[in-house]
């Protein structure tokens, strides 16, 4: 496929975007687009990461004539101050970088009322990116290698927009670009870090495939490309059967989700595998070992498993999983719903010795209501040793009532507890303690907390949720 070829297919929008950084591929994309649809419809995007110094600054100044000198609208974005030089430990600078651009893109275009971001990935790009997979062990979704086009909130769940990231040259050999640069006397920029054969990909570019195209001719890098769309196809079928799955049989809590299990685990084994993915981690942090380890244990019901490195947890709760999100401030979204507030009189309280949590966790919504005498009651949170007398009940330490209501550990020091005088005056789900019981005569507080249920499956939810942004 030609270069010509590749932009006939463009989706229609008023106005498209460019990821341009200067080099052969983006200026050979940025210039053919003018030519298709006019330079007054092309805007011209650089972002600068701040990490190769003098030579990213001369990076963005070429970037900058050369949008003027094509008559197309320019902007330029950058990382914040020494967030890519100087990452946190365990971040993937790459990656951070690539994510961080991708944020500015989704902003600058929704500034700029544009629907549609291109960037200059070739059919040499997406060979390299397969290999990568491959040699990295990557389940289905790497092995799809690069989409062709995809919702930028489908790439990055956490960036709330729907900009359409479109790939036209990805069909197109990466030699085809550099000839057009040459044809056209266009100039361009190299980046220096291209160079670095440490970066798996640059290794794979500068020693690898050059070897390869030796042995298989210099059309390997589209028949990889071939190979990888004939993936996408078979993962497109997997990943709608597991968004049907779970639109059937698993509902969104404000702490994560919650799956059928029995569904789970007689669903086919790439299926299970795909809605584990989804939920649990990004794709970029499992290897096949660790999949299989956390599957035989869900199979097993042996309650909870920590994935690899992430965010997001499970565990076996009766009838279902519960997939819940550590960072998900559960704490502050249960005091919010807490309410102490004067009674006319007494009413009648919620108490099932904590049950009432374990309802919750598998998706119900519950309200846990409690009434004491008035008093200075404040709200306060779980901490080891705290002991709790319920009316007519033993004394015991609230992390032992916690174990013997099976309440899930993810929960328990986000329980709230109402404290009057530093006694304990109401544990919710379990009855009123001895200390602040009414009786007659006394004025009395409503002690009340209302649990939402958990809604059905649907990925603008998900998203939402995992960028911290669902409302209930």
């Amino acid at each position: 496929m030609t270069i010509a070829e590749a932009l006939q297919k463009l989706p229609p929008f008023p106005r498209y975007a460019v990821a341009f950084s200067g080099g052969a591929d983006s200026t050979a994309l940025l210039s053919a687009l003018c030519e298709t649809v006019g330079p007054g419809r092309v805007a011209a995007l650089h972002f600068e990461h701040g990490i190769r110094g003098e030579e990213s600054l001369a990076d963005a100044a070429f970037c900058r004539d050369f949008a003027k000198r094509l008559g197309v609208e320019f902007a330029m974005g950058e990382a914040p101050r020494g967030l890519l030089a100087f990452p946190a430990p365990g971040q993937n600078r790459e990656e951070l970088a690539r994510v961080e651009r991708y944020k500015w893109f989704a902003k600058i275009c929704g500034e700029l009322k544009i629907g549609c971001l291109m960037t200059a990935h070739h059919a040499d790009d997406a060979a390299e990116t397969l290999l990568m997979h491959l040699l990295r062990g990557s389940g289905g979704a790497g092995i799809r290698g690069l989409r062709e086009s995809a919702r930028i909130n489908e790439l990055f769940p956490e960036i709330d927009s729907a900009l359409l990231i479109w790939r036209p040259l990805v069909d197109v050999p990466g030699s085809d670009l550099r000839e057009y640069c040459a044809k056209k006397g266009l100039p361009f920029r190299e980046d220096s870090t291209n160079y670095d054969t440490s970066y798996t990909r640059n290794w794979l570019r500068k020693e690898i495939i050059p070897k390869l195209k030796e042995k298989f001719g210099p059309g390997l890098p589209l028949r990889l490309r071939n190979t990888s769309r004939q993936f996408a196809d078979i993962m497109d079928l997997i990943c709608r059967e597991a968004e049907e799955f779970l639109k059937e049989k698993a509902l969104i809590a404000p702490f994560g989700v919650i799956v059928d299990r029995s569904a789970f685990l007689s669903s086919e084994p790439a299926l299970r595998r795909e809605i584990l993915r989804l939920l649990a981690a990004g794709e970029g942090n499992w290897d096949f070992s660790a999949m299989e380890e956390t599957l035989r244990s869900l199979e097993q019901g042996g309650g909870t498993m920590s994935p690899p490195p992430g965010e997001w947890r499970w565990l076996t709760l009766e009838d279902k999983i519960v997939f819940y999100n550590e960072t998900f401030p559960l704490k502050e979204f249960l005091a919010a719903r807490l309410s102490i507030r004067p009674a006319a009189e007494r009413g009648e309280g919620y108490s099932d010795g904590g049950r009432g949590w374990g309802i919750w966790a598998r998706g119900e919504g519950v309200t846990f209501r409690q009434f004491a005498r008035k008093g200075d009651v404040k709200t306060a949170s779980f901490t080891p040793g705290l002991r709790y007398r319920p009316v007519n009940g033993m004394e015991k330490k609230i992390g032992d009532l916690f174990t013997d209501a099976k309440i899930p550990a993810f929960m328990r020091k986000a329980i709230p507890l109402a404290v009057c005088e530093g006694e304990v005056a109401c544990l919710m789900g379990w009855r009123v303690s001895e200390v602040q019981a009414v009786k007659e005569g006394d004025e009395v507080m409503e002690i009340s907390l209302s649990l939402p249920a958990a809604r059905k499956w649907g990925r603008e939810l998900f998203n939402a949720l995992k960028r911290g942004e669902a409302e209930w």
